[in-house]
């Protein structure tokens, strides 16, 4: 199970309640995670997990798509992602979905690869 699942569920629902953790259920099961913020322009994304038996059905996809809508309605123009571990698999994941690395660093012991996308403002100009 990945790490970001493994936290105690205590830990997670004070996430919820602040508003910065949000999670993908299938029935009541939750088989997604992941942990948003903005500063600034940038909204950061991490800590997203999904169950491996659930992977392959875009949860990853929409609890990402969903975080990007979101932060962008708040002012965002930059979206970051922390991806632990720097797993070949994940950063594949993030490169199509439109992510680029934009840098690596070290928080307690672990390998953080950052990757960055742009957003695009998506507004219809009624005018043409």
């Amino acid at each position: 199970m990945p790490a970001a699942l493994e936290e105690g569920l205590g830990k997670i629902a004070r996430h919820i309640q602040m508003g910065d953790q949000y999670v993908a259920l299938v029935g009541d099961n939750v088989v997604g995670t992941m942990r948003v913020r903005l500063s600034g322009h940038v909204g950061v994304i991490s800590r997203v997990a999904v169950r491996s038996s659930f992977r392959g059905r875009r949860i990853g996809s929409m609890l990402v798509e969903y975080a990007e809508n979101r932060m962008s309605h708040m002012g965002a123009t930059v979206i970051e992602i922390e991806v632990y571990g720097a797993v070949e698999m994940q950063l594949s994941f993030y490169e199509r979905i439109g992510y680029t690395e934009t840098g690596r660093l070290e928080r307690l012991g672990e390998e953080i690869v950052v990757m960055q996308k742009e957003l695009v403002d998506e507004q219809v100009d009624d005018d043409v």
